[in-house]
């Protein structure tokens, strides 16, 4: 087996086995004087001509070049040996401090091997103290969960905390804080899945893992999670799995056993029945690598070299499109995964429906035509006959991608008003209005926690509070919360001074499947018990009182006291009114086992004080305790009103809660077209 440093040159030599590398740029590439470079150099060369498989060119004056003898034999040393010394994160990225944390945090609670400080320091190439710097920020990482990190000579570092408390930072650190690079992914079907959340099925995922004490990596999971949401909407839309597993899993194995306790209790969470096979290819995941070696040994094509060719499909869709596919190490080692059950399916004869066809042909034809152009090409698949259905899987991968991509491209946002619900949610959906293809908001919050946030990754701050007073080390842009011109200019200004920022479009929705769900929403919320039509002039306070008072009834609780200090404590903050013809009234802190939206309409006005005397439209937001309702899409929603005149006559004069709703689920339509 090669040492690291060998394994690094062999990775640079290939990756420019066309060309000629100097020591000096050997030794760059690798992070070692000339002298180690060539050293390390001469004993690859050793091992290569002993195995026949390749030798070393060295050429007086260019440097020196790989010349390969044994294509498919090399290939699969190659593979084997720099996945094995590198994995799949090359180590030579790993160099930001942020990253070893990531690194050393995985094998803490993923692969639970021995960890000691030297042996960090030689795989990661730093000092010790480095090492030791990186675990003071780990432990302030884990000292909100109660957990301690320490250390024994016979047994190095290790985590100490209850089981709940290590799933808890599990969840938080590796699939909540880290899903934006997955989430895409999830958001495609996830609300297509009925009784069941994409992060339900993480937990039970992660807990019975975890419980049976399998060593997998958080990318396992994510791919696990990946399979069973679409299985869930395979099933649910009567396409059982009867495709055989590849290859026959011990029923008494603990990969096994574990598959059938995931299975069990997402059937005790939703009424669903999965087939046998389902537990089958369940247990191949949870068995990864065994797996993987078993399937591609039955392949036409080595695993690196199918390996090769998809990296060469991805660099063939870089140059026609301006994305960075090849880069991508998310999705090369998706498609590595995916391609395991497909190629068993396409050597059987067979196929596997996808539940989504019809959703990824009409929401990204571009994306799905870019699959079936491109990836038909690659020379595994050749000899098969590849559905619509199997393209549209690899379409889902790829789709992730792009968005990754574009997502890279944008400043990362952090908004910040008074209490961090009301004016907040409308600040957040106005500036994704304006700056949708410049920015992404990574998280709406309030004055009162910013003291708690990290801000490493966070390029802009716009706040609609005053922070003169706060030392940030980045850059903060105070607006209005009517997000007016001069408010736009300042943010296009801070926006520019960004390096690497670009002014892309992401991924086009898809309106009819758009307005269906904010329909969906409409629903959920609005009700008519909850929907006040008001005849003649009247007052704040007794239109409060109303509101409340029906959402007391539909919640069977007495809520006026709690519900009237939340208020006021929210309006002694900032302002409700947000137009002189709008007011979003809303508790700072949920009161409510359910989400609700009372709505008031009154064509003659509410006289709101020295606000507004003009008021006709009111909506009492009143977010669910669980915070399982997205309540800030309905925010998203009433920015129309405040944006388009005729909407809101058509909403003040309707005469009737049904009316009301017509007028709504009209405007959705007028926008789809």
């Amino acid at each position: 087996m090669l040492s690291k440093r060998e394994a690094q040159i062999l990775k640079l030599l290939f990756d420019c086995k066309y060309t000629y590398l100097t020591s000096q740029e050997i030794a760059s590439g690798i992070d070692v004087s000339n002298r180690t470079a060539r050293k390390y150099l001469h004993q690859l060369e050793d091992t290569l001509k002993g195995k026949g498989l390749a030798v070393i060119e060295g050429k007086q004056g260019n440097g020196y070049r790989l010349k390969i003898n044994k294509p498919k034999e090399f290939d699969e040393f190659y593979y084997q040996e720099v996945k094995s010394n590198c994995a799949s994160k090359d180590i030579r990225t790993i160099q930001e401090s942020i990253d070893r944390q990531y690194y050393i945090l995985n094998h803490l609670f993923f692969e639970r091997s021995e960890v000691y400080v030297d042996c960090l320091a030689d795989e990661l190439y730093v000092s010790r103290s480095t090492i030791s710097n990186d675990l003071v920020e780990i432990k302030k990482l884990l000292n909100p969960y109660l957990i301690e990190l320490q250390s024994k000579n016979n047994k190095g570092i290790f985590v100490v905390g209850s089981e709940q408390n290590i799933r808890h930072f599990i969840m938080n650190y590796f699939f909540m804080d880290r899903l934006h690079d997955n989430l895409f992914t999830f958001s495609m079907y996830a609300n297509l899945l009925e009784g069941i959340s994409i992060e339900e099925i993480v937990i039970i995922v992660l807990d019975e893992c975890r419980e049976s004490q399998l060593k997998l990596s958080d990318f396992i999971v994510y791919n696990l999670v990946l399979h069973i949401g679409l299985a869930i909407k395979r099933i649910q839309n009567g396409f059982q799995m009867d495709i055989p597993a590849p290859m026959v899993v011990e029923a008494k194995s603990v990969e096994y056993q574990t598959a059938l306790k995931i299975i069990t209790r997402i059937e005790e969470t939703i009424d669903l029945t999965f087939s046998a096979e389902e537990a089958d290819y369940i247990a191949l995941h949870l068995r990864n690598k065994i797996t993987a070696k078993t399937i591609f040994q039955k392949a036409e094509f080595s695993e690196a070299e199918i390996r090769a060719q998809l990296l060469d499909t991805l660099k063939q869709i870089d140059q026609v499109t301006e994305y960075t596919l090849e880069d991508d190490t998310i999705l090369i080692d998706g498609l590595m995964m995916h391609f395991i059950p497909l190629l068993t399916r396409l050597q059987n004869g067979s196929s596997m429906e996808n539940p989504l066809l019809e959703e990824i042909k009409s929401q990204y034809p571009d994306h799905f035509q870019l699959t079936v152009d491109y990836f038909s090409q690659m020379p595994v698949f050749q000899t098969y006959q590849v559905t619509d259905s199997e393209w549209a899987y690899i379409t889902i991968h790829l789709t992730a991608a792009v968005e990754r991509f574009y997502n890279e491209q944008k400043a990362h946002v952090l908004v910040i008003c008074a209490t961090g619900l009301g004016s907040s949610q409308m600040i957040k959906n106005r500036l994704e209005r304006e700056f949708g293809t410049k920015i992404l908001i990574e998280k709406v919050i309030s004055y009162y926690e910013i003291a708690n946030q990290d801000l490493d990754h966070i390029d802009l701050i716009i706040s609609t509070i005053n922070l003169r007073n706060m030392v940030l080390n980045v850059p903060i842009v105070n607006v209005s919360v009517f997000l007016r011109e001069e408010d736009i200019r300042n943010i296009n200004h801070e926006i520019s001074s960004f390096k690497g920022v670009k002014l892309t479009h992401s991924l086009t929705e898809n309106e009819p499947s758009f307005v269906k769900e904010r329909v969906r929403l409409i629903k959920a919320c609005f009700k008519p018990e909850l929907f006040y039509l008001i005849d003649r002039k009247t007052e704040k306070d007794a239109v409060i009182k109303e509101l409340v008072t029906r959402i007391e009834r539909v919640e069977h609780q007495d809520l006026y006291e709690s519900f009237s200090k939340q208020l006021l404590l929210r309006e002694s903050y900032s302002s409700v009114v947000f137009s002189e013809y709008l007011a979003v009234p809303h508790p700072i802190e949920a009161l409510t086992n359910e989400a609700h939206v009372a709505i008031a309409v009154a064509k003659d006005g509410i006289d709101w004080g020295a606000e507004s005397s003009t008021i006709q439209l009111v909506f009492l937001l009143s977010p669910d305790k669980l915070g399982k309702f997205e309540i800030e899409k309905i925010s998203q929603m009433l920015m129309e009103i405040i944006e388009d005149n005729q909407f809101r006559e058509r909403l003040i004069t309707s005469e009737s809660f049904d009316q009301f709703i017509e007028a709504f689920t009209n405007q959705l339509e007028k926008k789809s077209c």
